[in-house]
């Protein structure tokens, strides 16, 4: 226990504190700058997405957008086509042929009556899994692998024998709520490369992170503690096992009592001498010797007034 206690006495807990910091930021900002490293194709879809719904909401169907929609397929993996339908379903735009060939009409409707995914009149082998628009870059299923995702499928649908022969897509849509235009985005299911295993090892880092820390503030609530008080493995404790509620009861505790100047030893604000070193701590009254206040005038007790 002497050891244990003689080793917490010697921490320098600033310069435990400006390494903790140093680390803990540059290892938070290295898996910030990963995650945005291998995610930035669907950062980048995400932005074009936001231009491109931008467009059709506020000007329709036209040239600019038609141009915006080709590159935004263009310059993305994921995206198999984009589709626009007028309020009769008529396709009135298509960035290429996958999925409809060379028809004119596509119309979607609700699989087995879940809304979440959707099928179409042309390819009854293709499934559409429905993604909100705020969902498109921090969808789950980029930080998955194919096979996680196909089994997150086939739990939704056990009861569907034949769900193993179809394709799934990801689809997002836009309405023009004035025209009921449609606008359809769909994808394929690509996810982030090394996605899962950096969110693991982030949350490794975050989990190392908030345990130091822990730690760390029992410790010096520890060695502070046993240079003032009695009894330092007690607050060492309470912190331990609270936090920030022990560091606050600490706290408290502390401006409630009285630190001897000369040997930093707490004492109680009723004490006129240190009771470790014999130093007066308090000023007093000279007429009745109760205990006055620096700036004081008159005595609390007797009234006298003081000099």
């Amino acid at each position: 226990m002497n050891k244990l206690e003689n080793f917490i006495n010697k921490l320098n807990f600033k310069k435990f504190l400006r390494l903790y910091l140093f680390f803990s930021i540059l290892l938070l900002t290295l898996c910030l700058f990963a995650i945005v490293y291998v995610s930035k194709d669907k950062i980048y879809m995400a932005i074009d997405y936001e231009r491109v719904s931008d467009t059709f909401e506020k000007e329709g169907i036209n040239d600019k957008l038609k141009l915006q929609l080709t590159e935004l397929a263009s310059d993305s993996k994921d995206i198999k086509n984009i589709i626009i339908l007028d309020k009769n379903n008529n396709i009135v735009f298509r960035v290429n042929n996958n999925l409809v060939g060379n028809k004119t009409k596509l119309q979607f409707t609700p699989y087995e009556f879940n809304r979440k995914y959707l099928q179409d009149n042309i390819n009854r082998d293709v499934l559409y899994k429905v993604v909100k628009k705020e969902d498109i870059i921090l969808n789950k299923d980029y930080i998955k692998n194919s096979r996680k995702i196909e089994l997150d499928i086939y739990e939704e649908f056990s009861f569907e024998r034949d769900l193993a022969a179809k394709e799934i897509y990801l689809l997002n849509y836009i309405v023009d709520k004035d025209t009921a235009n449609k606008l359809f985005i769909i994808r394929t299911v690509n996810p982030i490369p090394y996605g899962e295993r950096l969110l693991e090892i982030t949350g490794i880092i975050i989990g190392l992170i908030i345990i130091i820390y822990w730690l760390g503030l029992a410790l010096w609530v520890y060695k502070d503690a046993s240079k003032k008080l009695n009894n330092p493995s007690l607050w060492g404790l309470i912190v331990l096992l609270t936090n920030l509620l022990g560091l606050i009861i600490y706290t408290m505790f502390k401006q409630n009592n009285k630190i001897c100047y000369k040997c930093g030893f707490m004492q109680s604000k009723e004490n006129i001498y240190c009771t470790k070193c014999g130093t007066r701590i308090s000023r007093t009254c000279n007429n009745c010797g109760n205990i006055i206040q620096k700036y004081d005038k008159y005595c609390s007790k007797c009234g006298n007034k003081l000099l």
